[in-house]
């Protein structure tokens, strides 16, 4: 291992390690005693944001079953560089919580849509007046969501307060580290939403200040059970994936995994880098996602920490090889190597020997993929795959598409953490083939 390798894996397991997390922990714990302040979770709530809105839900019940106080605070829409496809983002966080509240045992009906800015601004009087935010957040924004407008209790706030109101609630949240809403905020670490609530219940466990006589609020989703005898021959998942992308490294012996279990035909489609596309990615944005993957990685057991950032010429010389991998149908293997090797090990995927060693790995063959390396076969491919994504509504990583037989999507979604959402409409949509319910 050269020494750049070295410097860097060390840095990055440093930071990622659970030793540094837990001695942060341990110092806010101990700041919070000698300063005699209660366990306080923040929680930052974004009212036209379907995730605030399914994430206030909870808020009642995290605080009646824990030993904590639960601060709301109003916020703006993240900065455009934090979020660069805001529209689609828009969009599609409509489309995905329909999805998933049905699952986590939540409401948002198919019949709700973005509410007008007019409808937005009288719920935002009726919460920023609100002596109870636990409770009020909740119902106040279903009202909106719901239309139930005319039910909201009207108030003579101005709109210059209610502004400074969700100003300064968007200090502290950009004080504290982060850039979006649905966040939950406690000790030093965040969690985004009903996706990542139960890291937070594991926490608040570890310390003791669950009541003994309640459970857990949120629980991570699974996947669903596939019958042996099931039918998915008319079925196709392509996935879009970036080997820059951690959470494509941690989904990838997911998708892997269905292939080869489920026998569904399956495609996978590399893509640039966001930052490589054009779309900014701002340093505390990064930093979220690294320690979010760590975390993450540490549940579903997969090696994570020793970080080589495979970015530009690493990016390029990887992919140069994918044509070679594919034609010996072993992109799929090969591209989780690559990554293993660039989040797990530390290695810079810019050199030659690195690239070598993801190949033969992947038991493949050095001698004929160097003669694919370094040339410009790929980027066609590559480009098209990005078109794709884009007329799917999506445009970040991992996100995959279900279509029929006939090419015609079924299903689309975005993030590792909707794998189980895949399996369960893969299994829908073979049920329907085969006339069951």
């Amino acid at each position: 291992m050269k020494l750049n390798e070295i410097i860097r894996s060390v840095i990055t397991s440093f930071i990622t390690s659970d030793g540094l997390r837990d001695t942060k922990r341990q110092y806010y714990e101990l700041k919070r005693k000698i300063l005699r302040r209660p366990h306080e979770v923040h929680f930052f709530f974004q009212v036209d944001d379907p995730y605030s809105y399914l994430a206030s839900q909870v808020i009642e019940d995290l605080e009646k079953n824990y030993q904590i106080a639960v601060k709301v605070h109003l916020v703006d829409r993240p900065k455009k560089n934090s979020v660069p496809m805001r529209k689609a983002l828009s969009v599609y966080s409509i489309k995905d919580a329909k999805l998933i509240a049905a699952h986590h045992g939540l409401d948002f009906q198919d019949s709700y849509k973005l509410p007008s800015k007019k409808n937005q601004n009288i719920a935002l009087r009726a919460l920023s007046t609100s002596k109870n935010k636990i409770t009020e957040t909740r119902k106040i924004t279903k009202k909106l969501w719901s239309g139930n407008i005319n039910d909201i209790e009207s108030s003579g706030i101005t709109d210059n307060k209610i502004n400074e109101i969700i100003k300064m609630g968007s200090k502290k949240r950009e004080k504290l580290g982060h850039y979006q809403g649905a966040m939950f905020y406690y000790g030093g670490e965040w969690y985004w939403g009903v996706d990542r609530l139960p890291f937070l219940e594991e926490r608040l466990k570890k310390l003791n200040l669950r009541k003994k006589e309640l459970k857990s609020v949120t629980k991570f989703q699974k996947n669903t059970s596939f019958e042996e005898t099931m039918d998915v021959s008319h079925l196709k998942v392509e996935y879009f994936i970036s080997t820059r992308s951690p959470y494509t490294y941690l989904a990838l012996p997911e998708i892997l995994n269905l292939k080869k279990n489920y026998k569904i035909n399956s495609v996978i489609k590399p893509l640039m880098p966001m930052v490589m596309r054009g779309l900014p990615v701002p340093k505390e944005k990064v930093m979220y996602i690294v320690n979010d993957a760590k975390r993450e990685s540490s549940r579903i057991g997969v090696s994570f920490g020793k970080i080589f950032d495979p970015l530009g010429d690493a990016i390029k010389r990887g992919y140069s090889l994918y044509p070679y991998a594919k034609k010996m149908n072993r992109d799929g293997e090969y591209l989780l190597e690559f990554c293993r090797l660039a989040w797990s090990e530390g290695k810079d995927m810019r050199d030659t020997n690195n690239l070598k060693q993801a190949i033969e790995n992947t038991s493949l063959s050095w001698s004929e993929a160097i003669n694919f390396l370094d040339k410009d076969d790929w980027k066609v491919l590559i480009e098209k795959h990005r078109e794709e994504l884009i007329q799917s509504g999506l445009w970040g990583v991992p996100s995959f598409r279900l279509l029929d037989n006939n090419g015609n999507e079924l299903f689309s979604s975005w993030g590792r953490d909707r794998l189980w959402l895949l399996t369960h409409e893969i299994k829908k949509h073979a049920k329907i083939r085969a006339g069951g319910s």
